[in-house]
């Protein structure tokens, strides 16, 4: 797996719709994959997923009709998008 480079400042657990959009445009402009964290109510630690260059467009739109400008999931204020970046993940394909 390659670097991991990350928009959000550090220290903060919040990341705003704006700052996703700029990783999935910055993951698009370089042909790499996302990670997003997000807070999973019942789980000690975030869950990371993991957004593959070829679906970026649909998962960002999905992201923004799901998510508030915040990050906080519509339906359920304790999911949350914590934190996003533009990893090289690769998995033999």
């Amino acid at each position: 797996m390659g670097a991991v480079r990350n928009i959000r400042k550090r220290g903060t657990n919040r990341m705003s719709r704006d700052e996703l959009k700029e990783v999935f445009a910055r993951a698009k402009e370089e042909k790499t994959d996302v990670y997003v964290a997000v807070t999973i109510p019942g789980q000690d630690d975030v869950e990371y997923i993991v957004n593959k260059n070829r679906s970026l467009d649909n998962k960002l739109d999905y992201y923004c009709k799901a998510y508030d400008e915040n990050c906080v999931h519509c339906m359920n204020d304790r999911i949350r998008i914590v934190k996003a970046g533009v990893i090289d993940f690769y998995m033999g394909e």
